[in-house]
């Protein structure tokens, strides 16, 4: 800063104080105000991400969880040939020993079974041929698709005419979609499973 000073017989010279002048304080605020922002949206990216990991690690450990759950019963489990299946199912369908059939499938949108969000779809079981259900999903994990594929269509165990039809070992193919739903949208993840299990129980 400059300070001029005149009067009588002095000559005109210039007083040098120390400061800031008003264009180096703007610059400063401004600097400073960009770091701050750059800084939040860092910490907020941080934050997110962290969020998004966590989540998945969720979603990650129920679908191996259903995933393990279905291949142990496909495994000690005769597919059902009351109805013979279509070609790719909403729906699996089992034999017990009691004579009852075992029933997965993928519920309504806020089905009442579920007990979770009125937008969470659950994985149903049933025991009982589909009087009583329980959901084998866990809270606020959404399963997007659960398409069933089994095959033979037509039982190897049960001879028509005297012959049997195949002599193929019943197998199932599932095809799992699932959605962590966090209250963010930008939280949720997905997550996709497939496995492929073949019946061990053979009645021939």
């Amino acid at each position: 800063m400059k300070i001029c000073l005149t009067g009588g017989d002095r000559t005109r010279r210039d007083v040098r104080l120390p400061g800031f002048s008003l264009m180096e304080m703007l610059i400063v605020v401004a600097l400073f105000s960009v770091s701050v922002v750059v800084l939040a949206q860092t910490f907020a990216s941080f934050n997110q991400l962290h969020r998004r990991i966590a989540n998945r690690a969720v979603l990650s450990q129920d679908t191996r969880f259903i995933m393990e759950s279905l291949v142990r019963t496909v495994r000690n489990l005769p597919l059902s040939y009351i109805v013979s299946p279509l070609a790719r199912e909403s729906e699996l369908r089992l034999d017990q020993a009691d004579g009852m059939v075992l029933v997965v499938k993928l519920s309504a949108p806020g089905q009442a079974e579920c007990a979770d969000l009125p937008t969470v779809s659950c994985l149903l079981l049933s025991t009982d041929g589909g009087t009583t259900w329980a959901p084998i999903s866990g809270k606020r994990i959404n399963i997007e698709r659960f398409d069933v594929y089994a095959r033979p269509s037509d039982s190897p165990f049960i001879p028509i005419g005297g012959v049997y039809p195949n002599d193929i070992q019943p197998f199932v193919t599932v095809s799992l979609r699932t959605q962590y739903m966090a209250d963010n949208p930008k939280d949720r993840v997905t997550l996709e499973a497939q496995t492929t299990v073949s019946s061990r129980v053979y009645a021939r």
